[in-house]
């Protein structure tokens, strides 16, 4: 078999995918899971599978099995070198081989089906093979805007069922081994205190340890067994909460805080720590009412009532406070919202926030926000603790209602005093899961704000152009705008009112206009982060809403005014959106954006540590590395948006001088209010209100435009 190569695994995959109807590209796989061109582990590999649109099964074949693989449906198998190729199946030759197996590899040289004999492929294959079909769980976590509740986790706890059986499992024999104490005490009252019988007591007492021991191990499994589903689902669920997070559109993010989004997205492991834990443990322990319910009646009809009638009365309790606890349930998230939307906002703007002395304002700000969170806190737990006390109450009062009744039974000799000591243990065993399920009522009133919560994030509709849908062409670049309308969320005016101008591939082309006026919602449209309201806004010709959004944001580099950069080193911010890329090519992106110059200078070079934001460069020098980063995914596009205002006059004048550079076999588009720097664009764009004043080269725009030649005096002006 041929030698090992990395990602033999997704070229097999995206091949039996098509086979079965599903279109796969192993670029896209790479960017959608961020992998970095080496082999996918097993784990992840099943991951993609099915979140394609396949059920995927591990299973271990052996060489007859192959036989009855169809070609239409063929299976991955893994070599021991580690590859993967496609088997379609295996035959029969009637030659001196024998018989030969079918397949289609990754690293062979040309497409085609390779007929390999039976022992030259038994010697590279185990039998570990995946076993493929349509029917997985495609677009995971997209479907959340058409419906989110409860029922959106229960696939999650499904998939681990058989751990929740076994967890049930034990929780059964614990019912069971519960009976052993109760019974042990009503046999030494009743016959081992009577009789004075030490061999009996003996025997008991041997026999109650053990039931002792094993209620222990069997405690102990239940707990280590729900704690590994429930970790298994969480991690499931983080990823699914997140990925869906991130395919929502920009509007969702500008008018939700960041605070209020990262405490609705908290509320995912609040629900799961319900469903799983106080829901599931409930329901658990109310199995073994069918138990002990009848044994109780066995013990005493009167008495077993006495306990229903106070689980009764306690619901009534419950259900009474149930209104107020929900109004003021809703009062307290809304203020722990605000509150941490508040935090958010002081801890991204602190800089700003000590430059201006604020400090006293939002420290104000925050008192208030707490106080409100605190006193909507009191007014919860007033409630709970009335709920509590009451319940506390009646479960009290029934321990002495049977206490009291049961002496009177026992009395006129309807129950030995053994007999009572056992119901009133086994009563425990009924009324805490009548209790207990009376308190999840309570509780669901805060899971079912949680939910509520979660959804406005989880019920938010993805952006369109998600894995997978739309078109994915080579970009060369050429714009189009025609009769182009759009307006944000809430505005008035249009921010853009039928904008038209076209850009041919390779031109560069200036975007100017006074603050206001569209030239930032020009380029948000073309990034796909915003769909015009009317008109068409075409990329090569393609209405841009055809795009898979991917691939037309990874094909387009773009620089903004404020840059982020993350936690790492300067290669890696570079890299950041190309971790493929070589030294070479991250010094060739770095030079091109003038940042070279100040990247030697720094204590490690590119391995120089960057902290959250860049904090410890200075703006111009985040600015640079913001246009390397842009640059290093070769983009057939380029946006650069107020860029270079950052710049100190140096700066700026090296990236200008590389501008011709970086400009070649690119569509530059540049925002900027510094006309000096557009004087070289093909066209020029002058905006005014959303509206087109008017489009040509810098001398022609002199001429004609009024607009154009007054902010160009101005600036002359102030330059002299």
């Amino acid at each position: 078999m041929p030698g090992s190569l990395r990602e033999t695994s997704l070229v097999a995959l995206v091949d039996v995918a098509r086979c079965l109807g599903i279109h796969l590209s192993v670029e896209r796989i790479r960017h959608d899971y961020a992998l970095n061109g080496a082999e996918p582990p097993l784990a992840l590999l099943l991951r993609i599978g099915r979140e394609a649109g396949l059920r995927v099964e591990r299973a271990t074949l052996r060489w007859d099995d192959l036989k009855g693989v169809d070609p239409n449906h063929p299976v991955m198998a893994r070599l021991e070198n580690g590859n993967w190729v496609v088997v379609l199946g295996a035959q029969e030759t009637g030659g001196q081989d024998g018989s030969e197996a079918l397949v289609r590899d990754p690293l062979a040289p040309a497409d085609g089906t390779l007929r390999i004999p039976r022992a030259r492929f038994c010697e590279s294959w185990q039998g570990e093979t995946l076993l493929l079909a349509r029917g997985g769980e495609a677009g995971a976590g997209q479907d959340a805007a058409s419906s989110f509740g409860l029922g959106w986790f229960l696939p999650e706890l499904y998939r681990e069922r058989r751990l929740f059986g076994e967890v049930a499992i034990a929780a059964l024999f614990l019912c069971l081994l519960g009976l052993a104490v109760p019974v042990f005490f009503q046999i030494v009252i009743d016959k081992v205190l009577v009789h004075q019988s030490i061999a009996t007591l003996q025997v008991l007492l041997v026999g109650v340890m053990l039931a002792l021991v094993f209620d222990g191990l069997f405690g102990f499994l239940r707990r280590y067994l729900l704690i590994y589903a429930t970790n298994r689902v969480d991690i499931r669920v983080a990823t699914r909460t997140f990925g869906h997070l991130l395919r929502l559109p920009m509007d969702f993010f500008e008018r939700m805080p960041a605070g209020v989004v990262v405490r609705h997205l908290q509320q995912a492991s609040r629900v799961r720590e319900f469903l799983t834990g106080r829901m599931f443990l409930t329901l658990l322990d109310s199995m073994t009412l069918f138990v002990f319910l009848p044994i109780l009646f066995l013990y005493s009809a009167r008495l077993a009532l006495v306990v229903l009638g106070f689980a009764f009365v306690a619901a009534l309790v419950v259900a009474g406070l149930s209104a107020p606890f929900r109004r003021r349930l809703a009062a307290l998230h809304k203020a722990e919202g605000e509150r941490q939307a508040h935090l958010v906002e002081s801890v991204h703007g602190m800089r700003t926030l000590k430059s201006l002395a604020m400090e006293p304002r939002q420290r104000s700000a925050w008192d208030e926000r707490s106080a409100e969170a605190v006193r909507m806190r009191h007014e919860v737990e007033k409630v709970s603790a009335v709920a509590l006390s009451l319940t506390g109450l009646l479960e009290k009062t029934m321990l002495v209602a049977i206490v009291g009744l049961g002496a009177l039974l026992v009395f006129e000799g309807h129950m030995t005093v053994g007999a009572l000591v056992a119901f009133n243990m086994l009563a425990g065993r009924v009324s805490g899961p009548l209790m207990q399920l009376v308190a999840m009522a309570h509780e669901y009133q805060d899971v079912a704000m949680s939910v509520r919560m979660l959804g406005e994030v989880m019920g938010a509709e993805a952006e369109r152009g998600g894995r997978g849908q739309g078109i994915t062409p080579p970009i060369e670049g050429a714009v189009e705008f025609d009769e182009v309308t759009f307006r944000y969320a809430g505005a008035a005016a249009p921010a853009l009112a039928g904008v038209s101008f076209r850009v041919p591939a390779g031109g560069v082309l200036g975007v100017v206009g006074r603050s206001g006026s569209g030239k930032t919602t020009i380029t948000r449209l073309l990034q796909g982060l915003h769909t015009a309201e009317e008109g068409v806004l075409r990329l090569d010709g393609h209405d841009i809403r055809e795009f898979d959004l991917a691939h037309l944001r990874a094909s387009i580099g773009v620089v903004l005014q404020e840059n982020f950069l993350f936690r790492g080193t300067v290669r890696h911010n570079i890299a950041a959106p190309r971790p493929s890329a070589s030294l070479e090519e991250i010094a060739e992106a770095a030079r091109l954006a003038g940042a070279d110059e100040f990247i030697e200078r720094l204590p490690r070079g590119f391995d120089t540590p960057i902290e959250e934001g860049g904090q410890n460069l200075s703006g111009g020098q985040r600015q640079r590395l913001a246009i390397a980063r842009a640059l290093i995914i070769r983009p057939r596009l380029l946006i650069l948006d107020e860029a270079t205002s950052a710049l100190d006059p140096e700066s700026e004048a090296i990236v200008r001088r590389n501008l011709r550079r970086i400009a070649e076999g690119r569509t530059v588009i540049i925002v900027s209010h510094r006309l000096a720097t557009l004087t070289d664009a093909n066209s020029i764009l002058v905006m005014d209100r959303g509206r087109v004043l008017d489009m040509g080269r810098h001398a022609e725009l002199l001429q004609r435009c009024t607009d154009y030649r007054s902010l160009w005096n101005q600036q002359m002006r102030q330059v002299a």
